[in-house]
């Protein structure tokens, strides 16, 4: 249960502010780093990751719904440090997947988004099996819950089959703005303030999720042990400090940096830990372009 709410929490710390985003962006790129931490066994273990996204949007002839495809590229490079004891090296992963949206109004001031998301996410050495396609998949509902219109409420569900349970799983969060300067998400497990400085400048500090699971296209060994390892696990959890700023009407600078507050690294077999590696904290660090539509 431990870990399918852990799981649970990535993906909507992932997919919420991937949903605004979706509505609003056509082009998208990105880099993360993650500075080193000591592990119990001597490894001494940091992540960067390169993402590009790009989005097709489409009007739809009844008035306020529209589709959107995402095309996704991400790729991950892992520094062990020193090299834990496998047939091969494991440094590099990559991540390809398509999204298609549909967005649209609902009766009583009910306004509906939805996406599914197939990807894969493996090392690519050899050939990539069915099985090793990952689904995901959310519906939110939103609406103002008061007489201005400064609150705004999120209801949905998101399902993957890499959480372990057969249904969806319900989520919520609140959006508040209580004048024209501020922007409150509260949300589990996101939270993110934004103060507008400036037409240009918005500034503010948020909770952060980065989560990644690869599967490996051949089986390796650990540590000559009896189970072999199939998918790699990566959770980092933090919080910092962040910069949107517009260097024209279309184009804005994304900064967010800080510090991390759990990390873990795991080879696995399906769903059974081979080998967990608790790491220290560390910097992190994204940095990304923004072409809105």
């Amino acid at each position: 249960m431990k870990r399918i709410l852990l799981i649970t929490a990535i993906m909507v710390g992932i997919m919420l502010p991937s949903q605004a985003q979706m509505l609003q962006e056509k082009f998208g790129a990105d880099y993360v780093f993650i500075g080193k931490g000591n592990s119990d066994n001597g490894n001494d273990i940091s992540f960067e990751k390169y993402d590009f996204r790009f989005s097709i949007h489409k009007k739809l002839k009844t008035p306020g719904r529209r589709i959107f495809h995402t095309f996704n590229y991400s790729g991950v490079n892992i520094d062990y440090g020193s090299t834990p004891l496998l047939e091969t090296d494991l440094k590099n992963f990559h991540t390809i997947s398509y999204t298609f949206g549909y967005a649209r109004p609902l009766k009583n001031g009910w306004y509906l988004t939805a996406f599914i998301k197939p990807n894969i996410s493996s090392n690519f050495e050899s050939s990539v099996g069915f099985d090793e396609l990952n689904l995901f998949g959310m519906a939110l509902f939103s609406k103002p819950i008061n007489q201005k219109k400064n609150m705004i409420l999120n209801l949905g569900a998101i399902y993957s089959n890499t959480i372990g349970v057969p249904a969806p799983i319900p989520i919520v969060s609140l959006n508040w703005k209580p004048n024209e300067k501020w922007n409150i998400n509260f949300g589990f497990p996101m939270l993110d303030v934004n103060y507008i400085a400036s037409d240009k400048t918005t500034i503010g500090a948020n909770l952060f999720i980065a989560g990644e699971n690869f599967t490996l296209t051949d089986k390796l060994v650990y540590n000559n042990e009896t189970s072999p390892i199939d998918n790699v696990s990566i959770m980092n959890v933090g919080g910092g400090l962040l910069l949107k700023q517009k260097l024209s009407k279309k184009i804005s600078l994304n900064i967010n940096s800080g510090y991390t507050l759990y990390r873990n690294f795991e080879f696995k077999d399906g769903s059974d830990k081979i080998a967990d590696f608790d790491l220290d904290n560390n910097l992190f660090i994204k940095a990304g372009i923004s072409v809105s539509i």
